[in-house]
């Protein structure tokens, strides 16, 4: 029997519950750093096995705010690690915890579960844990995210503080109260003044991406943003120097707005942009994030009367 196949060791504290299978090495290592974008509904396998041999298959934390453990035997279907670690993050009391805070500084490969993203903004910010998460992240440490760990992942994220919101509701009303945008949650490389979006096809979430894009924008916060949204069951791999690769059954999606392609942006009006680029990027293709260069299929999307027009003149 291997140190995984043992029972997990269970690690409680105020704020925090920690399920571990395996011994961490607690030895630094070189890693080559890549993050790896989730859409939702299901992982993708093949995604998962780039993600564990980024990591050296070493040692492996999941951070999550509700209690599921799944993870761990789903991983050890995949590949064997060092050890894995589910680390469920409850309250702000666990912030400054010793043992919270080594966890996240030993991975070799640190993973986002779904959920609610509020929870960890609300959880994270400005905090040791924030900081012990972008300390691993500039050192080389791979991570990844699903879903609500996808979106807190960009240079800005949709908080979800008000609640989700749907297209319809934020494309009429880019100002409505729902629309909550922050910055500068976590540093990802290559992700930088990028705003990402899960379940893009199937929850029709084009539209949302186009307002917070825009709300960016007449904000002030950046001339340019992009925007990657992530079908269900795909994924994004992104190396270091930000060429993408797609695994999955559905695209990754790649938006890129400008201040002069919004034309409209007001409180309790329709959103409505100038015509601007959608490429929709599937297994097997590339796309280059620092050239927005590569394969793919491409339309030409615009808001307009509370709504997105496909391949707009």
């Amino acid at each position: 029997m291997t140190d995984t196949d043992r029972p997990p060791e269970v690690h409680e504290g105020p704020g925090f519950r920690s399920w571990r299978r395996g011994t961490p090495a607690d030895v630094p290592v070189h890693l080559p750093g890549g993050v790896l974008l989730e859409g939702g509904a299901e992982d993708v396998e093949t995604a998962w096995r780039w993600f564990l041999e980024r990591a050296g298959h070493g040692d492996i934390v999941v951070l999550r705010a509700t209690p599921d453990e799944g993870y761990d035997a789903w991983v050890a279907e995949l590949a064997p690690v060092r050890s894995f670690q589910t680390l469920q993050l409850t309250d702000r009391n666990a912030a400054d915890d010793p043992f919270v805070v080594r966890s996240i500084e030993r991975a070799d490969g640190l993973f986002i579960a779904g959920g609610d993203q509020f929870d960890y903004v609300r959880i994270w910010s400005g905090t040791p844990i924030q900081r012990a998460i972008d300390a691993a992240i500039a050192a080389g440490v791979p991570v990844g995210g699903i879903s609500a760990g996808l979106a807190v992942l960009g240079g800005f994220i949709f908080t979800a503080e008000r609640d989700t919101v749907a297209s319809a509701e934020a494309l009429a009303d880019p100002f409505d109260d729902r629309v909550r945008l922050a910055r500068g949650f976590l540093t990802v490389p290559g992700l930088e003044a990028t705003i990402a979006d899960s379940h893009f096809a199937a929850r029709e979430r084009l539209g949302r991406l186009l307002v917070f894009m825009a709300r960016t924008l007449v904000d002030g916060w950046t001339a340019e943003v992009r925007g990657i949204g992530i079908d269900e069951e795909t994924a994004a791999l992104v190396a270091p120097g930000g060429v993408v690769a797609v695994e999955g059954t559905g695209a990754a999606w790649f938006v890129r707005m400008r201040a002069a392609d919004v034309r409209r942006c007001a409180p309790g009006e329709p959103l409505e942009t100038r015509p601007i680029e959608a490429i929709a990027v599937r297994r097997g293709e590339r796309f280059d994030l620092s050239s927005w260069s590569g394969d793919g299929d491409r339309h030409a999307v615009a808001a307009a009367r509370g709504s997105v027009r496909w391949d707009a003149a």
